[in-house]
């Protein structure tokens, strides 16, 4: 795990109680950075795998209907919402909020700086 983006996307879980998870994963599904504000078992490398491979079938579909690229997915649940989005090239952020008014607090910018500020090394770095 890249400790670094952990530890910033920790303090982006802190600052707003609304954010339940956020998690980096790249472009094969494997987490690379999670913050959690839960006390409940998350299967960090089950929920990177579905949402990396949602994020790939949402691009085909909105390929297909629209010939556009895909932006974000939002998935409305009803103990709130998960937004799936491509930050880099390298990188998927996946971030699980309380209520949609946290996502519009939340600074995707910054995550994008920051990831593509601080990489991960290897492909070991991602799964140690």
């Amino acid at each position: 795990m890249n400790s670094d983006l952990a530890e910033h996307l920790e303090y982006l879980c802190n600052e707003n109680d609304e954010i339940n998870d956020l998690i980096v994963v790249n472009n094969e599904g494997l987490p690379i950075a999670l913050a959690s504000s839960t006390t409940g078992f998350t299967d960090q490398t089950l929920v990177s795998g579905m949402c990396t491979a949602l994020k790939y079938i949402g691009q085909e579909l909105i390929s297909e209907i629209t010939e556009s690229n895909l932006k974000r997915i939002l998935v409305d649940c009803s103990n709130g919402l998960v937004l799936i989005q491509q930050i880099n090239q390298n990188g998927i952020l996946v971030a699980s909020c309380k209520k949609d008014a946290a996502l519009s607090e939340l600074d995707i910018p910054s995550i994008k700086t920051y990831f593509s500020a601080n990489p991960p090394k290897s492909l070991s770095n991602i799964v140690d």
